[in-house]
């Protein structure tokens, strides 16, 4: 064996100059993408004020000019979270095909997979309670988080007509109503389950608590649907 040459390299039959070790490719999408999932996690934990930028490149194992370099900003970056996880909500909404489905069939499956989402993504959860706690100063300037939002509500108002008009819904509530509705019986209960839990002695963030919880809140929503008694707005 020739000096300098290893015997476990693959390149036994080399018999010219060693070559040159390549410098590793950079992936600038899998960076970028690594930066934004530590974001999510440093604003969900600390929020935006209590974020550090040294946190989230360290847990990436970056340079931190790096982050500026994607995002321009810590501002701009808490920005590009809070339209990753309303782009991820939105876009598993469309996929759920709502119109293609019977009426009762629909809302069951947009109020179960509501209730789901809020209780599989803590991280939503705990950015959107921060962002609140910021009275909404990002949020509102985002555009295509509202653009995209509209749609959910369209399809929920056509939901209600097609029940409405075939009989199995009694009364057709504003869609931003029966929407906030969802989300308040979904996300009430984990925003303020530890005072909650304290305060009635039950674990209200057990699982079997919030397994009970799913299913009155689905039977919450569908019977005031069917009721052709609700009251008039």
């Amino acid at each position: 064996m020739r000096a300098g040459q290893s015997g476990n390299d693959g390149a036994s039959d080399m018999t010219g100059p060693a070559k040159k070790r390549t410098p590793r490719q950079r992936d600038p999408e899998r960076t970028r993408a690594q930066l934004l999932e530590a974001a999510l996690h440093e604003f969900a934990d600390h929020g935006f004020h209590g974020a550090r930028v040294d946190r989230i490149t360290r847990a990436v194992g970056c340079n931190p000019r790096l982050l500026y370099h994607y995002f321009g900003s810590k501002e701009k970056l808490y920005i590009a979270a809070l339209e990753h996880i309303f782009a991820d909500i939105r876009a598993q909404e469309r996929e759920l095909d709502l119109d293609r489905q019977e009426p009762v069939q629909a809302m069951r499956r947009l109020v179960e997979f509501t209730y789901d989402f809020f209780d599989g993504n803590p991280l939503f959860v705990k950015l959107t309670r921060n962002e609140n706690l910021l009275e909404g100063r990002f949020i509102a300037d985002i555009a295509a988080i509202r653009t995209s939002s509209q749609p959910l509500l369209d399809a929920i108002g056509a939901i209600m007509a097609r029940g409405q008009a075939q009989g199995v819904f009694g009364h057709r509530y504003d869609p931003l109503q029966i929407y906030v509705t969802i989300v308040a019986l979904s996300a009430h209960h984990l925003n303020n389950g530890h005072t909650l839990s304290a305060i009635f002695g039950i674990d209200l963030l057990s699982r079997d608590w919030r397994s009970a919880r799913r299913a009155h809140t689905v039977d919450l929503v569908m019977n005031a649907l069917s009721g052709a008694d609700s009251p008039q707005p």
